[in-house]
């Protein structure tokens, strides 16, 4: 079906493509030679290769972002986990309504009692999403900071294992380091 719906579409533009040649084909015959100055460059400069020091820095940068996501992932599923228990904690609330004895004034109390607590936990739920969102911010503004100065970085592949081994053997260190203390 899809290949149908191709040749019906390149069957209908083949006329206008005709003629767009043919008018082509008439303005150039009738076309006037005009001078101008001197042609623009057609191709932007070449950007110049990427340093190691500039290899260093966007792969400490690209680091530096992941741990970041690592501990907004963590934060994320700790909101999702309270927001679990919450829902729960809704449900078994609702459950409990359903079998309330609302004339005892004890039962109702109780009752209350349990709503309060769960709009407190509501309310801090909420508190802690607005906490978080500045750090989701600044890590969003930071990775688009990120991709715009490293992404489209050229690079020697000599250099780049250069820089590679220097951060394996950086991280061999500190995790010897580590494991001595």
């Amino acid at each position: 079906m899809p290949r149908t719906g191709r040749i019906v579409r390149m069957t209908i533009l083949r006329p206008f493509l005709v003629a767009a040649a043919a008018v082509l084909a008439i303005a150039h015959a009738q076309a006037t030679t005009v001078k101008a100055g001197k042609p623009a460059a057609s191709q932007p400069a070449a950007s110049a290769w990427a340093t190691r020091a500039q290899l260093r820095d966007c792969l400490d940068t690209e680091a530096a972002l992941k741990e970041r996501f690592r501990v907004i992932e963590a934060t994320t599923a700790a909101h999702e986990k309270l927001f679990d228990q919450i829902e729960a904690e809704n449900t078994r609330l609702e459950q409990l309504h359903d079998q309330l004895d609302h004339d005892s004034e004890v039962a109702v109390k109780s009752f209350n009692a349990l709503v309060k607590e769960h709009n407190e936990h509501v309310k801090q739920m909420n508190q802690d999403a607005v906490d978080a969102r500045p750090a989701g911010d600044a890590y969003n503004a930071d990775m688009v900071a990120f991709n715009h100065k490293c992404s489209g970085l050229r690079f020697h592949v000599e250099d780049m294992e250069v820089v590679t081994r220097e951060r394996q053997k950086a991280a061999a260190h500190a995790a010897a380091a580590s494991a001595s203390l």
